[in-house]
């Protein structure tokens, strides 16, 4: 398993990385739209996993998925652009970037993955203990809030390419933090339902916007800058939802929803940091 994860924790720093460098050739947005199929690859995990495995047992499952896979890359792998590398330079030992700014959109990345997290870990058991909806209807939180936000990763690639990353960013944070406000505050199951999926709305483009901006920082490769967005982002969806649990489980969820909230609004506040994701800014090159 610590090969395993590895090897993803890799590999989603340089697919996002090579995103990175195709927006730059086509100078415009894709990095939604590759979030959006991310999206498309766990919700048909989700239908046929459960379904083949009991059928057909966890083993046949692991081996055709794996088969899948391979054919897939071996397909793709030719079709790739490689990022410009450097010129030869001398051995340097291994520093992590100095410039503040790729901290702070990681941060940003943080703050909006620990709320995309709760959501998916915790909105259904909400549901279920607080608003007292079926298991039928609390699942329905979950499938809302990621269909919406598949549905929207899609489309919003021509919305940030129209208005830009930062004004794409800015609303797209106010309707996460309103959705999520209003389903702390929810008195129903479906009104929290629908409350979550317009905070999916909102969520949908934020970290692709944020992964942009991390891979076209000023000064160093997109892998670079990408490895730190990545990392501190993930750690939010990592650390998040056992902290999650442990607070609820001496309060409710409502107020943490709430306070969620509250994080959204401070990435809108911030928005702005992840102005090299704009297609007007050339990135410099790397070190």
């Amino acid at each position: 398993m610590l090969l395993f994860g590895g090897s993803i924790g890799g590999m989603d720093v340089a697919m996002n990385s090579n995103a990175v460098v195709v927006e730059r050739r086509l100078s415009r947005a894709i990095m939604s739209s590759s979030h959006g199929f991310w999206s498309l690859g766990g919700f048909a995990g989700g239908a046929l996993g459960g379904y083949s495995i009991q059928n057909y047992g966890y083993l046949a499952h692991a081996i055709a998925v794996t088969a899948i896979a391979f054919a897939v890359i071996a397909f793709a792998i030719r079709y790739l652009i490689a990022e410009g590398k450097p010129q030869a330079a001398e051995h340097h030992k291994f520093a992590l970037p100095r410039r503040a700014i790729v901290y702070l959109v990681g941060l940003m990345a943080l703050l909006t993955m620990v709320s995309e997290g709760a959501v998916l870990d915790w909105a259904a058991l909400y549901l279920h203990q607080e608003l007292g909806a079926d298991l039928a209807i609390a699942g329905l939180a979950y499938a809302a809030f990621s269909g919406v936000m598949a549905l929207m990763r899609f489309l919003g690639d021509g919305v940030r390419n129209r208005f830009g990353a930062v004004a794409t960013l800015r609303g797209s944070a106010l309707v996460a933090a309103a959705g999520m406000f209003v389903a702390g505050l929810s008195p129903s199951p479906w009104l929290a339902i629908a409350a979550f999926a317009f905070c999916g709305f909102g969520i949908a483009n934020m970290v692709p916007i944020l992964f942009s901006a991390g891979g076209n920082q000023e000064g160093m490769s997109s892998g670079t800058g990408m490895s730190v967005v990545t990392t501190m982002g993930y750690s939010g969806i990592l650390v998040a939802p056992s902290a999650i649990g442990f607070v609820a489980e001496h309060s409710s969820f409502g107020p943490i929803f709430i306070a969620l909230s509250g994080l959204l609004v401070i990435v809108l506040l911030m928005a702005s940091l992840a102005h090299r994701a704009e297609f007007a800014a050339d990135p410099a090159p790397a070190e």
